[in-house]
């Protein structure tokens, strides 16, 4: 498939399309009851929108907000359920929606559908008087009161901004105009200034690292041997950085495909690798401990996870205060 848009790019006759007609108001978003906030990118490629969509929804229910978030649930089983989460496990609901629920309040609703129009609607209905769009931007059917596009550290590398599959990019750059707050995100692993954006985040490691032994923070970590680290998220390379950035010295890398459903095939392959090199520990995300962690009993190595801080600057927080009033 990415060979024949690569010859007949006819996807980009389809964004240009859908754009100018809702550009032109011949399409309209459709309202859905309650306040929108889109938490979006412009590029593929893991820019931090579920935990700055975390980092949202905890700033907004603490501001007096009912909160509620719709997800399509990357990687699940049976995509096209729609359902209000509720102790449904990753392979059900997909692990940005598990990382969702496991960091923001018991307040606020999650609602698992590639239908956003209909899951806002459904949320407005139960009492939320705030929805937030994890990964809405390219999604115009449904209207949006704040439009927050965030640009990772890709978008700073001139030879990625160009559209797929000659670049990274979902959508021509010029479609940044209808941005209302745009945020640089993982300030603090990218080179060079690229585009310039309203605001910046700069990519935070908490002390405390989820663990399946005795292993409580970074540093703990920081002092062992014989570390794996499993990645399996859009963007990699950032995580490499952060290991390095919090002196996590690893031996080996074991790359994974973005929302890869781990199996006891992956497991074996990782248990005989870790007896190949006398690896003992493994070091992830969140995103993929929460998979891993299924496979305690069967691993023979350790599973250690860094955990981001989800938090954004005051600054965003009044930016996106002032538009919703």
């Amino acid at each position: 498939l990415s060979a024949l848009l690569f010859v007949f790019p006819v996807h980009l006759v389809f964004i240009f399309l859908k754009n100018l007609l809702y550009d032109f108001g011949v399409l309209k978003g459709k309202k859905v009851g309650a306040k929108v906030v889109s938490i979006g990118n412009i590029a593929l490629g893991g820019t931090g929108k579920t935990p700055t969509t975390i980092a949202i929804a905890n700033f907004l229910e603490k501001n007096g907000y009912s909160v509620g978030i719709v997800s399509r649930g990357h990687g699940r089983e049976n995509i096209s359920n729609n359902f209000l989460l509720k102790n449904q496990g990753w392979r059900e609901c997909g692990d940005e929606v598990v990382l969702l629920k496991n960091n923001t309040s018991s307040n606020t609703r999650i609602f698992v559908s590639l239908n956003k129009v209909y899951a806002a609607k459904q949320l407005s209905k139960m009492g939320c008087n705030v929805v937030l769009l994890d990964d809405g931007f390219q999604h115009r059917r449904i209207g949006r009161d704040v439009d927050v596009v965030l640009l990772g550290p890709e978008n700073q590398n001139k030879s990625c901004q160009l559209i797929y599959p000659y670049g990274l990019l979902r959508e021509p750059l010029c479609y940044l105009k209808r941005a209302d707050i745009t945020i640089n995100t993982k300030n603090n692993l990218a080179k060079g200034t690229g585009l310039k954006s309203d605001h910046t985040l700069d990519l935070k490691i908490k002390e405390e690292v989820l663990s399946s032994s005795s292993i409580k923070n970074i540093h703990a970590l920081a002092n062992k041997s014989g570390i794996v680290s499993v990645c399996s998220i859009g963007d990699p390379v950032s995580f490499s950085k952060t290991l390095e950035r919090i002196n996590i010295n690893v031996d080996r890398k074991l790359i994974f495909p973005d929302h890869w459903p781990f199996s006891f095939h992956d497991i074996e392959k990782i248990n005989r690798l870790a007896l190949k090199e006398n690896l003992k520990h493994i070091v992830c995300t969140e995103k993929d401990f929460v998979k891993l962690i299924e496979f305690k009993q069967d691993l023979k190595i350790d599973i250690n996870a860094i955990v981001i801080k989800h938090e954004i600057s005051k600054e965003i927080e009044k930016d996106i205060l002032n538009r919703l009033l």
